[in-house]
């Protein structure tokens, strides 16, 4: 299933003191409390950031746009989970329905030892912690789908379209869930996908791992936890990131960390770039002097359904797109250069928009 996004969001979660306000202050620039001690984080934080694009920079200097929208990431941060949290304990339940519609959850595992730090179970093992909120997330989604079954079998009763279908793909979802299975493991078909996608499960979400790690924490020991994480995450360790915390809230010149350092430590960018890779997107642009746009959208989406990003009613509408790199755009010296050396296409609402596409929509009002 196609999800369309201009702005595509992030929940942070983890246990008490793993670094997810830490971490969001640096993603967003916000002032959120980061203190030693558990649940410091006692409301829900949102933060807006922009996507480094410079395909969009490039574009917007060529036509001296008056106003250019980057395409947007916004980071979902919500106090501590502990074991319970999902009947109550601790602050973390209260918040686990923030993070319901977020696109990807980033789990914040904490990957060092520390004696001034407290740590909520005295230990540090992220594989765990990491199961131990993949567990509270289960238990709040075994909760959404029982009170949904409850409705379901009422409108079932009453001969309501699609009821007794819905009613079948929740028994599958609740019997996986009571098994431990998170819903993003589970294996359905288009139809029934469509029911899970409208239930907003938390353990429906892609996931990804930053491992919040000091300089000094054991080469073997980190080979160790990412080779427990990576099950997760389709086998890819590309989803798991190793971040100093603390040092990317206070990295202001990456340069000049790598001199002190002698590597490239992970930076914001870096953090951006998973998520982005972990919802498997693409961008796409429109622009003119008056306003360049980048828009954000999964593989696989038709031009047709790109429309829909840009406007639903481009999508009603939608008759054909003229297409071109944005990059041969510029090269060529605009559209016409780029027209004339062949390299706008038009295409139907068939054709699967590229990462890179500059798009012209052609549709009725």
């Amino acid at each position: 299933m196609i999800t369309k996004s201009h702005t595509l969001s992030v929940g942070i979660v983890g246990l008490p003191n793993a670094g997810k306000s830490t971490i969001f202050n640096a993603l967003t620039k916000k002032s959120v409390a980061a203190e030693n001690f558990p649940f410091c984080t006692i409301d829900k934080n949102v933060g807006v950031i922009q996507i480094p694009d410079v395909r969009l920079d490039r574009m917007s200097e060529f036509f001296k746009a008056q106003k250019v929208v980057p395409s947007a990431m916004t980071f979902v941060d919500i106090a501590g989970l502990v074991k319970g949290a999902s009947q109550g304990e601790g602050l973390g339940n209260q918040f686990l329905s923030h993070i319901r519609e977020v696109d990807v959850i980033m789990y914040v595992l904490r990957a060092f030892p520390s004696t001034e730090i407290v740590h909520v179970y005295d230990r540090v093992d992220p594989v765990e912690d990491f199961e131990i909120v993949q567990s509270e997330l289960i238990l709040k989604d075994i909760e959404v789908v029982e009170k949904r079954m409850v409705s379901v079998s009422k409108m079932a009763r009453i001969g309501k379209e699609g009821a007794v279908e819905e009613s079948e793909v929740l028994k599958e979802i609740l019997e996986g869930l009571n098994k431990g299975v998170p819903v993003i493991d589970m294996e359905f078909g288009d139809e029934e996908s469509k029911v899970v996608y409208e239930l907003f499960l938390l353990t429906s979400k892609p996931r990804m791992f930053v491992l919040n790690c000091k300089e000094g924490v054991a080469e073997e020991d980190l080979e160790k936890w990412e080779d427990g994480l990576k099950e997760f995450v389709g086998g890819k360790k590309e989803y798991i990131l190793r971040v100093d915390v603390k040092l990317i809230g206070e990295m202001d010149d990456v340069k000049e960390y790598e001199e002190l350092l002698g590597y490239h430590p992970s930076t914001i960018n870096d953090v951006m770039d998973i998520a982005y890779k972990r919802l498997n997107l693409l961008t796409f642009y429109t622009g003119s002097e008056k306003e360049c746009n980048a828009w954000t959208i999964q593989k696989g989406a038709t031009v047709k359904e790109s429309a829909g990003v840009i406007h639903t009613d481009l999508e009603q509408g939608f008759i054909t797109a003229d297409v071109v790199n944005v990059d041969d755009l510029i090269e060529e010296g605009g559209w016409n250069g780029a027209k004339e050396k062949g390299l706008v296409k038009n295409m139907g609402k068939e054709y699967v928009t590229k990462d890179g596409d500059y798009v012209v929509i052609l549709a009725n009002k």
